[in-house]
C-alpha cells in the first residue's frame, strides 16, 4: 500500500461513487492478488457494498475505530510477569455489551481485564480443563485402539497368508 497525494483542482468535483470530494481528500492505492479482488468483488456483488471504494473505506474505518480503542483500554505498561496477551475474535454487538458491562458495572475495569475475568469464572464454573483433559483422554485411547485394530488385522492377514486359517 502506498500513500500518493493526487492533484486536485481547487474546486470541489464528484468522485464517481458520487460523493463529493474536497480538496482535504487524498486517495491512495492497494495492490492486491486476484483471489483478494474476487473476494471484494463478492461482497459488492452481494449488494453488502456499493463499490470497492466504499468497501475498503469502511474497512479502513472499522480498523482505526478497533485500534483507537485499543490504544484507549490497553495499558501503557508492559503485560504483568506470568499473564499473555491472546487475541480474541468477537462480534461487534458483543464487543458493545462487554463494553457497557465494564463501564457500568465493573467500575471502568478495562475490556481485556474483564474478558480474563469472564474466561477465568467460566473456567471454573464449566471445569474447561477438565472438559479439555477428557477429550485428551479419549482421543488418546481412540488412537491406541485403532492402532490394536490395525495390528490385529495385520496379524489375521499374515494367518490368512500363512494357510493357518481360512481353509
Amino acid at each position: 500500500m502506498f500513500d500518493k497525494p493526487t492533484p486536485r483542482p481547487p474546486e470541489r468535483s464528484p468522485e464517481p461513487s458520487g460523493r463529493r470530494v474536497g480538496p482535504e481528500d487524498e486517495r491512495i492505492a492497494l495492490r492486491c492478488n486476484r483471489r483478494e479482488l474476487q473476494l471484494l468483488d463478492s461482497f459488492v456483488a452481494s449488494g453488502e457494498f456499493r463499490s470497492r471504494s466504499e468497501l475498503m473505506r469502511s474497512a479502513l474505518q472499522e480498523f482505526l475505530r478497533a485500534r483507537a480503542s485499543e490504544a484507549v483500554s490497553a495499558p501503557a505498561a508492559a503485560l504483568p510477569p506470568g499473564l499473555v496477551e491472546v487475541p480474541v475474535r468477537l462480534r461487534r454487538e458483543e464487543v458493545e455489551a462487554f463494553t457497557t458491562y465494564a463501564e457500568q458495572v465493573a467500575n471502568g475495569q478495562p475490556l481485556a481485564d474483564l474478558l480474563a475475568t469472564v474466561l477465568r469464572r467460566g473456567e471454573v464454573e464449566l471445569k474447561v480443563s477438565e472438559l479439555a483433559k477428557r477429550a485428551r483422554q479419549q482421543r488418546t485411547e481412540a488412537d491406541e485402539a485403532r492402532a490394536s485394530l490395525s495390528e490385529l488385522s495385520r496379524s489375521g492377514e499374515d494367518l490368512a497368508r500363512r494357510g493357518v486359517v481360512g481353509r
